[in-house]
C-alpha cells in the first residue's frame, strides 16, 4: 500500500505550511462503511482508495474493509476487529483497536453523506500528490548537473497526467439506447458529408475498405521487416491525410526532417530518390567524360519545385527528435490540438525507437515498450485523434520458407498487439525473391533432370517477374471490421506505395489526388 511521505514546508518560501488532509471525513466515511458498509463501498468504491487516507491506520482500515467486501463477505466492527488484534505497532503506535473502532462508528453518516467525504478525502490526496511532486521537482532544479531542464519539464508533465487521471470520476455508464443513437448520429454525418467513412481517410482505398477509415481515438498499428518499406507506407498515409486538409504530425525516429521531404519530394516529382539527395540522374548511364551520373535536367528541377511549392500547402508538420517519449510527445501534440488550426492524425516511425518514461528506464525493454504502447493509446483516446504506429518485425518470418509476416512477429513489441484497435503487415515478396537470386538462385539438386532444373529456374522467374512492382498489407487484427489483404504497387525508384489499382501517372500526394 502505498501511504503518502510528509512534505517538507521549507521547499516553499519556508513558509510553514499545513499538509492537506481531512481526518474528520476519514473518521465519518469509514463510521460509515462500519455501520452500513453495503451502501456506503457501493457508493465509494470506485472514487476511493486506501492511498487517498492521509492517516495510516484509515488506509489500512479501508483497505481490509474494501477487501472483504469485494470477496462478498460481511463487513462490520465484529469482522473488521479480529483482523487487527495484533496491529502493526509502526502504523497503530499507541491506538487502541477497539477504542479506536468504536470512536470511528460514532462518527457515522449516511451513505449519501459518505460519498461527498469520499470526494474531500480524494482531493486531500490529490493536494499531496501535487505538493510532493512539486517538492521532487524544486530538488531536481537544485541538481542541474543530474537533467536537463527539458527532461525535468517532461517528468513534471508525466507526473501530473498520471495525477489527472487519478482526478476524474469514473465514467458514468450509457444506456444501450445511447450508445445505438449516437452511432447511427455519426452515420447520418458521414453521409452529410459525402464518405462513406466512419473516420479520415488513410489515402489508399483499400485500406479504407477494409477498415472504414481512420476512427479518432484508435491506434492502428503498421508492421513490417527491415525494407519492406514501412517508412515510405506510414509518411504516404501523413501526405495523403494532409492532402485531405487535415493537419497531420509525422514523428521520425531515424531520419532528419530533410530527409523526409526527400522522400516525399522524390514522390511527387516522380524521381529516383537518390536525385534528390544528389542533384544527379540515376535514370541514365553515368557520363562517360566525367564518370559521374549527369545533372539534372530543367523540367526535372521544375518537378522538384513544383513540389516544394505544393508542399507549403500541406498542413504537416514533422518531429525529428530522437529517442521520443510519449510525455514529450504528448505535450507538443497536446498543443497543437489546442491551436486554432487544431490537430487530426498522428504517424509515429517507428515505436522501438521511443523511449519510456523516467520511473520505467533501465527496466527489461518489454516492460519499457509495453508502457509506451498503453499510453500512446491512452494518448490517442484523450485527444481523440486516430494514431498510426510503425514498428519493425522481429527475424522469425526471416527463418521460415514463406516468409510472409504473421501478428507473432510483433512478439518483441510488448503490449502493442493487444493495445492496438488494428495491426496490419508488410509484405513485398519481390524482395526476397530478388535477394535470392542475387545469392545465386536456384542450385540444382542431387538426382534433379536437367529439364526438371530448367522448369524449376523457369517458374522462380515467372514469380520473381510477378512480383515486381507489388506489395500487400495484410489486416491481420481488426477490432471493428474484417481482415483481409490489400494489394499494393511500389516503385522501387521513388520508394512509394500506391493501391493496386491507382493509376501510376496520378499525383502521389497533394492536388488531384482523390479520396473516398
Amino acid at each position: 500500500m502505498n501511504i503518502h511521505k510528509p512534505v517538507d514546508p521549507g521547499v516553499f518560501g519556508g513558509a510553514l505550511r499545513t499538509v492537506p488532509q481531512n481526518l474528520a471525513c476519514e473518521h465519518s466515511l469509514l463510521g460509515s462503511v462500519l455501520v452500513d458498509a453495503t451502501k456506503t463501498l457501493e457508493a465509494v468504491e470506485e472514487i476511493l482508495r486506501p492511498e487517498h487516507f492521509a492517516d495510516p491506520v484509515n488506509a489500512q482500515i479501508y483497505e481490509k474493509a474494501l477487501l472483504m467486501y469485494n470477496e462478498g463477505r460481511k463487513v462490520d466492527v465484529l469482522t473488521i476487529i479480529r483482523h487487527f488484534e495484533h496491529p502493526d505497532e509502526l502504523i497503530w503506535g499507541k491506538l487502541n483497536p477497539r477504542e479506536y473502532l468504536a470512536k470511528l462508528m460514532n462518527a457515522y453518516v449516511s451513505p449519501r453523506v459518505a460519498l461527498d467525504y469520499a470526494r474531500e478525502i480524494r482531493d486531500a490526496a490529490m493536494r499531496r500528490e501535487l505538493m510532493t511532486l512539486c517538492q521532487q521537482t524544486s530538488d531536481l532544479c537544485c541538481r542541474p548537473e543530474d537533467q536537463r531542464a527539458e527532461d525535468i519539464v517532461e517528468g513534471h508533465e508525466t507526473s501530473l497526467l498520471h495525477i489527472a487521471m487519478g482526478m476524474s470520476e469514473s465514467q458514468p455508464n450509457v444506456t444501450f439506447h445511447e450508445a445505438l443513437g449516437n452511432a447511427l448520429l455519426s452515420a447520418r454525418e458521414a453521409v452529410e458529408r459525402g464518405s462513406a467513412l466512419a473516420g479520415l481517410s488513410w489515402g489508399y482505398r483499400s485500406l479504407d475498405r477494409l477498415t472504414n477509415g481512420l476512427v479518432g481515438g484508435n491506434m492502428y498499428v503498421i508492421g513490417a521487416r527491415p525494407a519492406m518499406g514501412k517508412t515510405s507506407l506510414g509518411l504516404g498515409i501523413a501526405l495523403r491525410i494532409a492532402s485531405g486538409g487535415k493537419r497531420t504530425l509525422f514523428w521520425s525516429g531515424e531520419m532528419t526532417a530533410e530527409q523526409v521531404g526527400a522522400r516525399g519530394g522524390a514522390a511527387k516529382a516522380g524521381l529516383n530518390l537518390r536525385s534528390v539527395f544528389s542533384g544527379r540522374r540515376w535514370d541514365v548511364p553515368e557520363d562517360v567524360e566525367t564518370g559521374q551520373q549527369p545533372p539534372l535536367e530543367s523540367w526535372q528541377w521544375n518537378a522538384l519545385q513544383g513540389a516544394c511549392d505544393e508542399a507549403q500547402k500541406l498542413p504537416l508538420e514533422i518531429d525529428s527528435r530522437g529517442g521520443l517519449t510519449v510525455g514529450q510527445l504528448r505535450s507538443r501534440a497536446r498543443r497543437m490540438k489546442r491551436s486554432r488550426r487544431g490537430l487530426d492524425a498522428i504517424v509515429l516511425d517507428y515505436v522501438q525507437l521511443m523511449k519510456g518514461s523516467s520511473r520505467i528506464q533501465g527496466r527489461m525493454r518489454h516492460e519499457e515498450l509495453s508502457e509506451v504502447s498503453r499510453e500512446l493509446k491512452a494518448l490517442a483516446m484523450e485527444l481523440g485523434v486516430p494514431l498510426v504506429v510503425l514498428a519493425q518485425l522481429n527475424r522469425e518470418s526471416e527463418k521460415r520458407e514463406n516468409k510472409r509476416p504473421m501478428m507473432s512477429d510483433l512478439g518483441d513489441t510488448g503490449s502493442l498487439e493487444k493495445d492496438a484497435d488494428a495491426v496490419a503487415l508488410i509484405h513485398r515478396e519481390h524482395y526476397y525473391l530478388q535477394k535470392e537470386a542475387s545469392a545465386g538462385g536456384l542450385v540444382k539438386r542431387d538426382k534433379e533432370t536437367r529439364d526438371s532444373f530448367d522448369a524449376r529456374c523457369q517458374e522462380f522467374q515467372e514469380r520473381l517477374d510477378a512480383a515486381r512492382g507489388k506489395g500487400d498489407v495484410f489486416l491481420v487484427k481488426n477490432r471493428h471490421g474484417p481482415e483481409g489483404r490489400c494489394r499494393m504497387l511500389f516503385d522501387n525508384e521513388t520508394t512509394w506505395f500506391r493501391d493496386a489499382g491507382e493509376d501510376a501517372r496520378s499525383p502521389a500526394w497533394g492536388a488531384g489526388l482523390e479520396f473516398v
